[in-house]
């Protein structure tokens, strides 16, 4: 694995560990704060316009501007903005919300340059899938880390202190981003965005497993808290343990995966996704709760490199940061709305776990289906998929 490649795992780690003290609880906080299920549920809905917006001028800016400088931004910005939702947090409740979007817009720029950043190094889709695998790695490091101290934190000083941590933390990785310049990559003319037809097609089914994917935040922190009165310093335990399993395993998985046919790969995955999503309704403890996020984390070890490498491998080389930043505006799209179904849907199914967590994880399972059909009937997408060298 290349030099570069480490350092891009090293600096999505020191983040990861940042924003992971936020990311999973920000539903929870703000329904701490006073905010009720319908609420968040619109916050999760502008929170998706964000997405869309951010994901698309992210995708345009990073190959106009360069990857690195839109890194840049991206990062010290959404630092900058932690720090007012910290100064304000006590404020006004919509106006940290309104906040929280901005961030969102910041950190999603970041995202789009990062993810694209990697299809400039490595060439070909089981490398591409090796790298993303490694980089995986770095970030989970921190994620093993984020939740299981922001649950202390949050308990013994108060929600406002995780928002100033993950500011702090975000900005100290600034000289990583730095240490890129030499990758620095850009196309200075423009053309309006236009994927083509196999990655279009492809983006149906991740959207929906995207949706199941996102259930790992807001859902299931919010139904173990409360619902199932599992402390939130113990719900750190759920995080720390997903993250600590990627950063064992995926590096492994990601190497053997890179010499299987990953089509089937995929759908094995997302089928995993929905089976460790729908027997939620039986977890009454977190020691069941730590044994099904292993089951979930398996699930995620296999498809989050496979879906990242595919979608880099369709891409035209001088549009890498536009069909990332189409990729990237799918997958925040899925995941929220995984987090807005979870919302309404706990307003109506809280008291009916059993079907709660079917609705909730069915669109893995649709996934799979439509994988297994497209991989079928697609001779093109079928060819992009082979290409493992």
């Amino acid at each position: 694995m290349s030099s570069a490649i480490n350092k891009i795992a090293l600096l999505n780690g020191m983040r990861a560990l940042g924003f992971s003290l936020i990311w999973p609880y920000i539903g929870l906080i703000l329904y701490k704060l006073g905010l009720p299920f319908w609420l968040i549920g619109i916050y999760y809905s502008a929170q998706m316009l964000v997405n869309i917006i951010s994901q698309v001028i992210g995708g345009v800016l990073t190959d106009i501007m360069g990857r690195v400088k839109l890194m840049l931004i991206g990062n010290i910005g959404s630092s900058l903005v932690l720090m007012l939702t910290y100064l304000l947090i006590k404020f006004n409740v919509v106006v940290v919300m309104i906040l929280l979007l901005a961030q969102s817009l910041f950190n999603s720029m970041f995202a789009v340059a990062s993810s694209t950043i990697v299809g400039d190094v490595e060439k070909g889709l089981g490398n591409l899938i090796r790298a993303y695998s490694r980089i995986r790695v770095g970030a989970n490091a921190g994620w093993a880390l984020g939740p299981l101290i922001s649950g202390y934190v949050m308990y013994y000083l108060g929600y406002g202190y995780v928002f100033l941590i993950t500011a702090l933390i975000a900005l100290a990785s600034t000289p990583l981003i730095l240490m890129l310049r030499g990758l620095e990559r850009r196309v200075v003319s423009f053309r309006l965005i236009r994927v083509n037809a196999p990655f279009a097609l492809f983006l149906i089914p991740t959207m929906l497993l995207f949706s199941t994917m996102g259930l790992l935040g807001f859902a299931l922190t919010t139904y173990y808290n409360v619902v199932k009165h599992i402390e939130i310093s113990d719900i750190g335990l759920v995080y720390a343990l997903n993250g600590f399993m990627v950063v064992a395993l995926q590096d492994k998985v990601g190497g053997f995966l890179s010499r299987r046919d990953i089509r089937y790969w995929l759908v094995y995955g997302s089928l995993i996704y929905y089976i460790s999503y729908s027997v939620i309704f039986v977890i009454s403890n977190i020691y069941e709760a730590l044994l099904d996020i292993a089951l979930v984390t398996t699930g995620e070890i296999i498809v989050s490199p496979i879906v990242q490498a595919i979608a880099m491998n369709m891409a035209e080389s001088d549009k890498r940061g536009q069909y990332m930043g189409v990729f990237g505006l799918v997958s925040n799209i899925g995941r929220t709305m995984g987090s807005i179904m979870s919302s309404e849907a706990m307003q109506y199914m809280i008291n009916k776990p059993l079907l709660l967590w079917q609705s909730l994880s069915s669109p893995a399972l649709v996934a799979s289906l439509i994988y297994l059909s497209l991989f079928r009937i697609n001779r093109r997408l079928i060819n992009v998929t082979r290409q493992l060298h």
